[in-house]
């Protein structure tokens, strides 16, 4: 396993990051850097994609990342250069479960969001839509299956959007008020309750934004 140490500067400077995106800082996270991909699969317990580079366990408050050194044999989609903002990305959703309680959220919101504040996909372009996009991309199953056609800057381009629009605090609002158990359903009913439109209205103002 690498030296923590020879990451620390990065580590620090994504926290600050973090903190200042926040307002409040987590303590007692702790970052394991793996050597290779063979010790980042033994680690998790399981086979992984080559593109998959980190892993976030928010309960254990516990990140596990692949020492960028390997990336351009163990993960050749990433470019090493890319680390710091994985960094950020990882503690992002250790701060955002924080504000959920543990309760389940959309994978579209979990995943743009650490987008936005990774500040990844900053200048993507969308590659992935179709009518209701939120609906296919909410589920742990329905990402995996898009995850690799353009899931990732969509949804952080479209957080985004709602964070420029209409605030963080607002963002923040619909993750503490998240149902216990997700359901497209009943998640956009609490949209609902806080933009006074659903999901599919803010959709496509984001659309129609793009044009």
């Amino acid at each position: 396993m690498p030296e923590i140490n020879k990451y620390d500067t990065q580590i620090k400077n994504a926290h600050k990051d973090i903190f200042d995106f926040f307002g409040f800082r987590l303590e007692n996270i702790k970052i394991t850097v793996a050597e290779n991909r063979i010790e980042y699969e033994k680690l998790l317990a399981r086979k992984t994609a080559d593109w998959e580079i980190g892993h976030t366990n928010s309960d254990k408050k516990t990140i596990l990342l692949l020492d960028p050194e390997r990336w351009i044999k163990d993960a050749p989609t990433h470019k090493p250069e890319e680390f710091p903002f994985l960094i950020k990305h990882e503690l992002t959703h250790v701060y955002t479960d924080h504000l959920a309680d543990g309760k389940a959220l959309p994978m579209w919101l979990v995943e743009g969001l650490a987008g936005v504040i990774s500040e990844q996909h900053k200048n993507a372009k969308v590659k992935y839509f179709e009518t209701n996009f939120c609906s296919k991309l909410d589920t742990l199953n329905n990402w995996k299956q898009q995850a690799n056609f353009g899931a990732y800057p969509t949804a952080s381009l479209f957080v985004r959007y709602i964070i420029n629009k209409y605030g963080f605090t607002v963002v923040e609002q619909l993750i503490k008020l998240a149902p216990a158990n997700y359901s497209y359903y009943r998640f956009n009913k609490i949209v609902a309750n806080i933009f006074k439109k659903n999901i599919i209205e803010i959709e496509q103002e984001f659309l129609d934004a793009l044009q």
